[in-house]
């Protein structure tokens, strides 16, 4: 296992002084391991982040100190078939903290081995360490027979998820062949007594394949959830626990990437991160709603 891992940062991919990141501010370039990054979380009033890679990596948990280096959290209990997104949730009941890794990556929509992992974070330090708090909840959707359905039904990966009070919540990259600008709105009960995510609706999030596919989901402390796309953050407020009403708001980043993971760092102030591909990408970025 690796101990700390210091971050130079005297070779960049690219200069942050002469890069055009349209609506965005640049925070940082991402540490090598993490240039894969598909989901990553914070714990208000902690400046740590976690963060994963998604398929074809380690099934690790880096937990990661912006200005030392990152840490690698472990378990045989993890397998990382295809990890797409983090979330947390506080127990005020318990006291606990919890984060959630979606392993719910379905490129294909052939998967039957979906899953969510569990892993109680409360007194986690900032070490290399085995975890032995892991706990895995399967799912399979409600509407979905076929494995994989045809090309024009093929709505079953997903990307984001949160944890709002006692559920998960879903939301599907549309690869369908006749793309139409919605994701698919799941509902999964958070305490693991149901394997059965159910489709609650659709929301329409704008008509284009290559920039309308959510990637990544986070909820603030007022309960509004941030959706994701390559240049794109859309916020939903106002919902109900079916999604029946809601109110959404669109934000245009004047900036394309393969963004893949977001989070609230406060309910006004959110950060965004995107896979490294050739010089470009592999940063953290803020943007100030």
């Amino acid at each position: 296992m690796k101990t700390i891992h210091l971050i130079l940062f005297t070779i960049l991919f690219q200069s942050a002084s002469c890069q055009d990141y349209g609506k965005l501010n640049y925070l940082k370039h991402l540490p090598e391991d993490l240039e894969e990054i598909s989901g990553m979380e914070s714990i208000e009033g902690s400046d740590l982040l976690y963060a994963v890679n998604d398929s074809g990596n380690e099934p690790v948990l880096y937990l990661y100190d912006l200005k030392v280096g990152y840490y690698e959290l472990t378990s045989p209990d993890l397998e990382n078939h295809d990890w797409e997104d983090l979330s947390t949730y506080y127990d005020a009941d318990t006291g606990k903290t919890y984060l959630y890794i979606a392993d719910l990556g379905n490129n294909n929509n052939k998967r039957k081995d979906l899953a969510i992992y569990v892993i109680e974070i409360t007194n986690i330090e900032a070490k290399d360490q085995e975890l032995d708090n892991v706990h895995k909840i399967s799912l399979m959707y409600s509407n979905q027979k076929d494995f994989p359905p045809k090309k024009k039904e093929r709505i079953y990966d997903c990307e984001a998820f949160v944890r709002v009070d006692n559920y998960f919540y879903l939301f599907s990259k549309n690869r369908s062949s006749d793309f139409n600008g919605k994701t698919q709105v799941y509902r999964l009960k958070a305490d693991g007594s149901s394997n059965v995510a159910q489709l609650l609706t659709e929301i329409e999030i704008c008509n284009d394949s290559k920039d309308c596919l959510i990637t990544s989901a986070d909820v603030n402390s007022r309960g509004d959830i941030a959706l994701l796309t390559s240049d794109k953050v859309f916020i939903l407020s106002n919902y109900d626990s079916d999604f029946k009403s809601f109110d959404i708001n669109r934000h245009d980043l004047n900036h394309y990437s393969q963004k893949e993971s977001i989070l609230y760092k406060t309910d006004d102030i959110i950060w965004i991160s995107d896979e490294q591909t050739k010089k470009t990408g592999g940063n953290l970025y803020e943007l100030k709603l």
